[in-house]
């Protein structure tokens, strides 16, 4: 039993660590983001912050030889040279390791901080307790840009405010209270300064977690902004993909080998490679819709579309649908004799399939015919000449029809810009 005590305070102790208004939660997920996406920014302000609040401090100097006097010696060592040191050193230690420091367990880096506003107060109220100036009640009003400091300049995040602010406002009391036995012309100032205290206190503790609650909201609303540009992003990527696709096949369609093309064309004009295009036609396609009908008809281009694709791999070029019972495939690279191969392999592929074409008068299967042209695109004048490529690829497929269908042709001539 005597066991569990610390481990039970251990516990409760990490609770309070965790714990913030119900208001100011976010999920685990939420909250690591929230604290890795401002811990850089927080050192940041740490150290401008507390460079500017430390030469405000020791100017207080300057209030301590007026007010206090009898206890200046003990005030002049402790901020200059116990209190400040330290701060200092913390303060180039944020300059110098700023990305180290954002890094740290938030708690320790987070009630560190709030130390050194605690430490302040504390280091005021000793100096009041122990002052037997007539002014040194006046000198309770002090606390007040120690309490502006913490909760509105270095805004310590708001159960560390909460803390602090109960520091100070115990402080406050506690000085009013030692000086109770005291006999001074300004006794009648102590109750009005404290109550000045407490009510800076709780006004720049509001202030402090509205800034925080705004602070999260404004994180919560870039979280989703940045999600549901995601979302947008991701379907309009799959939209775009769609709209490259047809639907029927599922190869690509006539805009996606467009941009191919263009693409294609820009890298082997630079490349000083060939370029080659193949235009095919199903066989009496006409005939073959008439006979079994438009869903067979559908059915039969899915299967001439699988057989090319699995004919020319990604790596080598691309299968489109070029519209009807059209196809084209591109080949980047392929010199007329390789594309010839591919293309009278593409025939046979075709007519392997076996597909039953009672209505052809060319063959009792579906077969294919195909125009093949060859381009170096750098030696042609323009990106027209991807018009002239499809057009000679197009009159040699035209050929192909003309000399019995269900094969091959090359184009007459070498395509020019």
């Amino acid at each position: 039993m005597l066991n569990q005590a610390p481990l039970e305070l251990d516990i409760d102790l990490r609770r309070w660590m965790r714990w913030r208004p119900p208001s100011l939660r976010m999920d685990a997920v939420d909250e690591a983001r929230f604290v890795e996406a401002c811990g850089p920014a927080r050192v940041q302000h740490f150290v401008a912050s507390g460079l500017l609040a430390l030469l405000v401090y020791n100017l207080f100097l300057l209030v301590d030889a007026r007010m206090i006097p009898d206890v200046y010696p003990q005030a002049l060592t402790m901020r200059l040279f116990i209190f400040s040191p330290v701060a200092l050193f913390l303060l180039l230690i944020g300059v110098r390791f700023n990305a180290l420091l954002a890094r740290l367990p938030r708690p320790l880096l987070e009630g560190t901080l709030m130390m050194t506003g605690v430490i302040t107060a504390l280091n005021m109220g000793w100096l009041l307790m122990h002052s037997h100036s007539p002014y040194a009640g006046m000198y309770t009003a002090g606390l007040v840009p120690i309490t502006i400091y913490g909760n509105l300049v270095q805004r310590f995040r708001f159960r560390y405010a909460l803390v602090f602010s109960l520091v100070v406002m115990a402080t406050c009391l506690a000085c009013v209270w030692a000086r109770s036995d005291r006999v001074n012309p300004y006794d009648v100032f102590d109750v009005p300064l404290a109550l000045l205290v407490a009510i800076i206190a709780v006004y720049t503790l509001a202030m402090n977690y509205r800034f925080e609650l705004e602070e999260r909201r404004r994180f919560v609303w870039q979280l989703r902004a940045q999600a549901l540009h995601q979302e947008l992003s991701a379907s309009q990527a799959r939209l775009d993909e769609l709209s490259r696709h047809d639907p029927l096949t599922g190869v690509p369609n006539r805009r996606h080998v467009d941009a191919y093309l263009t693409q294609q064309w820009a890298h082997l004009r630079e490349a000083h490679g060939d370029l080659a295009l193949l235009l095919m036609d199903v066989d009496h396609f006409k005939a073959y819709n008439d006979r079994y009908g438009h869903p067979a008809g559908d059915q039969c281009l899915k299967h001439v579309a699988q057989v090319l694709q699995r004919s020319v791999p990604a790596s080598q070029g691309c299968v489109a649908r070029w519209g009807g019972e059209e196809f084209i495939v591109v080949l980047p690279g392929a010199q007329l004799h390789s594309a010839m191969k591919m293309a009278q392999g593409l025939c046979a592929a075709v007519r392997e399939l076996g597909l039953r074409h009672e209505g052809s008068a060319t063959c009792g299967s579906v077969t294919i015919s195909l125009g093949v042209a060859v381009v170096r695109p750098a030696l042609t004048s323009s990106v027209d000449s991807i018009d002239s490529l499809i057009a000679q690829a197009d009159a040699a497929l035209y050929r192909a029809k003309a000399g019995g269908r269900n094969r091959a042709e090359a184009a007459l001539s070498p395509v020019s810009g």
